[in-house]
């Protein structure tokens, strides 16, 4: 195969028509870019694209609501970065939220539904899934599914190789044959790397340490499932997993452990309780989302129940 580098850029500016989107489409090697053309206002799109023989690199930074797109053709795992906003992905197994940050694995096949909110910037790697299996990764971390990558991994390196050589392609100086095939191994092997660390089994005693955890730091306001799994030092989707296991999720295992220290709180302070400072301080500064969290959990408002104390 002969070896070659292609880049496309494209500065912000309104998708407004059928063949803006079939650039983005053909950018990104999908089939179909949709849009929620009914809830999207003044839509920016910016792209940098590289492809270095079968490694492709796209970032992509939009303003969009929803986006929905088919699979990429070919036998591909994706890895995706985070690099600012969130929103939410729904991929085979289910929805999984995404934030800032963030980089997780998957198929390509059966494409995904994307929900940004307001402003998203992603980037995304495909790799070709024969060239990993090739280098012996096992077939279990050829079959990603969401399955997110470490805090401060080999996704991060990865990236930040790609985006560069990216933006030193674009208008640079045309690369040799040999340089270029030593880029592509080395973008494959970083690749490797990062699906090798990426969604590693939980030790035995794990969702126990993850909620010792967590109940020694539910006044922490910055407390969260990625701080959990940053300082237990394991992807979010193993948190995940480890509570889903269980019949949990780790936001309610967090929220129920804050309602019921308010409640423990309320117990002793009875009638003279002052319920918003309560509250604020076990990280519920909404109050009609609090007294709506509490009713659900206990079957009263907070007022109801300290006067019945």
């Amino acid at each position: 195969m002969s070896l070659d580098a292609s880049v496309f850029n494209r500065e912000f500016k309104t998708l407004n028509d059928r063949g803006e989107i079939a650039v983005v489409e053909s950018a990104m090697g999908v089939g179909k870019v949709h849009h929620n053309w009914l809830e999207m206002k003044d839509f920016a799109f910016g792209l940098l694209a590289c492809q270095v023989d079968d490694v492709a690199f796209v970032n992509a930074r939009t303003t969009s609501s929803t986006v929905w797109k088919e699979g990429i053709p070919g036998d591909f795992i994706t890895i995706t970065r985070v690099g600012a906003g969130g929103g939410t992905v729904t991929l085979a197994d289910g929805a999984m939220d995404i934030s800032a940050g963030d980089a997780y694995a998957s198929s390509t096949a059966q494409g995904f539904e994307c929900l940004t909110p307001l402003y998203q910037d992603i980037s995304l790697i495909a790799v070709p899934r024969p060239r990993l299996r090739r280098l012996g990764l096992p077939e279990r971390l050829l079959q990603p599914n969401g399955d997110f990558a470490p805090p401060d991994s080999a996704a991060d390196v990865l990236f930040d190789f790609f985006h560069s050589f990216a933006h030193r392609m674009r208008g640079g100086p045309a690369l040799s044959e040999k340089a270029l095939a030593s880029v592509n191994e080395s973008l494959i092997n970083m690749a490797a790397a990062t699906l090798e660390e990426n969604a590693p089994a939980a030790a035995p005693g794990f969702h126990a340490a993850a909620k010792a955890f967590i109940d020694d730091h539910l006044r922490d306001p910055e407390l969260s499932p990625a701080t959990v799994a940053a300082a237990l030092h394991v992807s979010k989707r193993t948190l995940y997993r480890s509570f889903a296991d269980k019949g949990q999720t780790v936001a309610s295992y967090i929220r129920t452990g804050r309602l019921r220290a308010v409640k423990r709180e309320l117990d002793v302070a009875g009638a003279a309780a002052n319920i918003r400072e309560v509250a604020v301080r076990w990280g519920f500064p909404n109050s009609s989302y609090f007294s709506k969290l509490f009713r659900q959990e206990f079957g009263s408002m907070p007022s109801e129940y300290t006067r019945n104390r």
